[in-house]
């Protein structure tokens, strides 16, 4: 059984950095996530720190230095309503200095992480949309013209092509992000008519591109909005902890060939006692044991859980036999 925790944040701890500081700099960015793969030798490094950040700055979005570890975060978006997010220009990723900033990185984490897949962060289209305008006016236009905020969103999917092409040519893969898009934030109805084509549709041009279906992590309470994202057929999805996931994984047995990260809660990394990480621990493992394409995680590692904890839960997912907990 694999173990495939979500390295970001954390990865700057580990050198003593703020997220802030690392997220602003090729050097620092490669140090860390290589010093987190060092570490904990993770199947999937993901050369970012904020993940859902990089394309709406690029747009135009200001992202504020937060205190210590916190993540950095946007606190002005550039659109108001959501015909401006028609009349932007197509994004050229190549422009922007700090999606180069993550592009180098990455290619330069391929030669020192080598039986890992480093992987570049892609806004979804909601996660962008929403970095752009704001969830909650993204919500609002998507109940009150639902047409033209999917051709709003269809519009930003140009620059999300152009942005995998400069990640095929920097030798990485692309991973996408799109945790706002399900329940409880957008209802069911919303994700199957309007979400699923365009997740759809990025899913097709990443395997154009790259000759793979991406990963694409999508939180929340994923069991409601399960039959629709299977049916956009990404190449790995999790199993939320905050979702049912028995319920998930009988949904996603009727699609073999997608991979499935059972995640535990990220809580379980902020204990001082081994205890009850290892209790979560055997819960995620006795329901992912049903499955062959599948692996355990714990969603994103917190900024400041401490190495040895996250290294004794690696070891004992991976030499656990699924079998002898069921």
């Amino acid at each position: 059984m694999k173990f495939s925790p979500g390295i970001y944040e954390h990865a700057a701890r580990l050198i003593g950095r703020t997220p802030w500081e690392v997220s602003r700099s090729e050097a620092l960015l490669a140090e860390a996530h290589r010093t987190a793969y060092d570490i904990y030798h993770h199947p999937m490094v993901v050369a970012g720190i904020d993940v859902y950040n990089l394309e709406a700055e690029a747009y135009g979005a200001v992202i504020a230095e937060p205190p210590g570890g916190n993540v950095p975060s946007i606190v002005s978006h550039p659109c108001s309503e959501i015909g401006d997010l028609i009349d932007l220009p197509v994004l050229d990723p190549l422009q922007h200095p700090r999606i180069g900033v993550v592009l180098s990185a990455a290619a330069a984490l391929r030669k020192v992480c080598p039986e890992a897949t480093v992987r570049v962060p892609v806004c979804g289209p909601i996660a962008l949309g929403s970095g752009l305008l704001g969830m909650e006016n993204l919500l609002i236009a998507l109940l009150e013209d639902e047409e033209t905020t999917a051709a709003a969103l269809n519009h930003l999917l140009k620059g999300q092509v152009r942005y995998l092409q400069a990640i095929r040519d920097a030798g990485v893969l692309p991973i996408i992000f799109e945790s706002g898009s399900t329940p409880p934030l957008m209802p069911p109805r919303l994700f199957e008519q309007v979400e699923a084509p365009l997740l759809r549709r990025l899913f097709d041009e990443s395997e154009r591109v790259h000759g793979e279906r991406p990963p694409c992590i999508i939180g929340g309470d994923a069991v409601l909005v399960a039959d629709a994202l299977f049916n956009t057929k990404p190449g790995f999805v999790i199993a939320p902890s905050e979702t049912d996931q028995a319920a998930f994984l009988r949904a996603a047995s009727a699609h073999p060939d997608i991979h499935v990260r059972v995640n535990m809660s990220a809580a379980v990394l902020a204990c001082s006692s081994f205890d009850s990480t290892q209790t979560e621990a055997e819960r995620a493992i006795k329901l992912a044991s049903c499955r062959d394409t599948v692996s355990v995680g714990c969603g994103v590692v917190p900024y400041h859980a401490d190495p040895e904890i996250v290294c004794r839960l690696r070891d004992f997912v991976q030499c656990c036999e699924g079998a002898s907990i069921r």
